[in-house]
């Protein structure tokens, strides 16, 4: 029996663990993906007790704990619809302050037992191995949590997170982060983004440009935002091809403070063919909020899509598709408790003629376009893959959101291999709200040393240590930066 969580954790042969320690584990990292606040980045300030770290940004801690029949208020009932923390008791005139913080612990202590106690129950779950790597890795524990040790694991990480190093860009430089990019409105002043990078911080914060809500013309508030979009713009839209132009000035002022990367979400038909003037007056239509057809829909995105992307190339950014999420399941909880609390599951929907007609489209008028394809249903993974390797510089993406577990990102590498090299694979994300998250880029360098060294172990690839190792580093780190960041 193997011991839980040693040096040679999921490193089952003697290549895999000289592939790991020799050359993935020092690499810095490029996450090119996620959902870090920018704002609590440059603030910096103390991301408060173990409760605060672990759970109140990360919806796959919540959707764990819902699963468990945990509570909804020791899950999302201490939030705010916009994901902002509540105050959790209100003292009475007369209360003093310290009874107040006494209680608001107590309730937060409730919250992480709540947590540890989900943990029992999940063997062959990824957040068994990432929450147990979080506190190894950032807090030196090295013991499993249960119910017996909580309250000792709980007082040591307190204390740790009490220190100005345990604050986000002490635990970010931990992590050896070189790059992130996080996930940004088209409007937005990028403030925050400004302030870091004028900053000493020891890796670069860039923002990632996600344009939903001039996609997403079914979306109520597509009219607003376009409208919104023209008055920064200081313009007047007389057709879809000035609302395109407008948009491009966004880009640039996203590319002037760093950005290297787009983000798209695709959650349902989204290429049907048609004409400028056809696609003019659906645009029209969603502006004054008329209800669209599916059909009209997928006219709108398809144009719109192809033209960013054109767009993308033509400024130097790689462009990210993410396909295939079914947001939003649970009414009652969207009402009561806002989005993006772990209420989203796979969608089903074919969508292979529809990419490739957008990429075509897209890399016939921009031969040297980058992108990255994600999809979140596995079914799809061969689809995908093989679409990407139609087309020059465009990648099929890292396992993503229900995929990215011990299986799933195992699974990705071997048909990420049988259909293009692997070689130049782009590695790992976080696509994460919380900023312990850092520990999966590990948890992929360690799935994929172990895929390389199985082979070499099995006698499919002949053992060349040299040239393996610098094709794990450059997975790792070195051809994000190449791909997003080129020369």
């Amino acid at each position: 029996m193997k011991p839980f969580l040693d040096e040679n954790f999921i490193l089952q042969s003697e290549p895999a663990q000289i592939l790991y320690h020799k050359y993935a584990e020092s690499q810095p990292i490029f996450d090119f993906h996620n959902h870090l606040s920018p704002q609590e980045i440059y603030e910096n300030k103390p991301l408060g007790n173990l409760a605060n770290a672990w759970l109140d940004h990360d919806h796959y801690k919540w959707r764990a704990m819902r699963a468990a029949g945990v509570d909804e208020k020791l899950i999302t009932g201490h939030l705010n619809k916009d994901g902002t923390v509540k105050q959790v008791v209100e003292s009475a005139e007369n209360s003093g302050k310290s009874e107040t913080s006494k209680k608001s612990e107590d309730f937060d202590y409730s919250r992480y037992l709540a947590f540890v106690r989900t943990l029992q129950l999940c063997p062959g779950n990824p957040l068994y191995h990432w929450s147990h790597l979080e506190l190894k890795r950032y807090f030196g524990i090295d013991v499993p949590v249960t119910e017996a040790n909580a309250r000792e694991i709980w007082d040591k990480c307190n204390a740790l997170l009490a220190k100005e190093e345990f604050g986000p860009r002490g635990l970010l430089e931990k992590m050896g982060v070189r790059e992130l990019c996080t996930t940004d409105d088209p409007l937005d002043s990028l403030e925050w983004h400004k302030k870091i990078n004028m900053t000493n911080a020891a890796f670069k914060v860039r923002p990632s440009f996600r344009p939903d809500l001039i996609i997403n013309a079914e979306n109520p508030d597509f009219p607003n935002y376009i409208s919104r979009l023209q008055e920064m713009d200081c313009t007047k839209f007389r057709s879809i091809s000035d609302m395109i132009s407008a948009v491009a000035r966004c880009m640039d002022f996203f590319k002037q403070n760093g950005s290297v990367v787009s983000d798209h979400s695709l959650e349902n038909d989204f290429y049907a063919p048609t004409t400028f003037d056809d696609v003019n007056y659906i645009f029209e239509k969603a502006w004054i909020g008329k209800r669209l057809r599916p059909e009209e829909l997928a006219k709108y995105k398809g144009w719109v899509l192809t033209e960013l992307g054109k767009l993308y190339a033509q400024k130097g950014f790689v462009m990210q598709i993410h396909i295939g999420a079914l947001r939003d399941n649970n009414a009652a909880m969207l009402e009561a408790s806002g989005k993006n609390i772990g209420e989203d599951s796979l969608a089903d929907f074919n969508f292979a003629p529809q990419i490739g007609a957008v990429l075509n489209a897209i890399y016939s008028a921009e031969p040297e376009a980058r992108t990255i394809l994600y999809n979140l249903n596995p079914k799809d993974n061969e689809a995908l893959a093989t679409m990407a390797a139609n087309f020059r510089n465009c990648q099929f993406g890292p396992a993503w959101w229900f995929n990215d577990h011990k299986d799933g990102i195992e699974e990705q590498i071997r048909v990420y291999a049988r259909t293009a090299p692997l070689g130049r694979y782009v590695g790992m994300l976080t696509d994460s709200r919380s900023f312990l998250s850092y520990l999966r880029h590990e948890y992929f360098r360690r799935i994929l040393c172990n895929f390389i060294g199985n082979l070499v172990e099995q006698g499919e690839f002949p053992w060349q240590e040299e040239s393996l190792g610098k094709l794990i580093q450059n997975i790792c780190y070195q051809n994000a930066m190449t791909f997003f960041i080129p020369e």
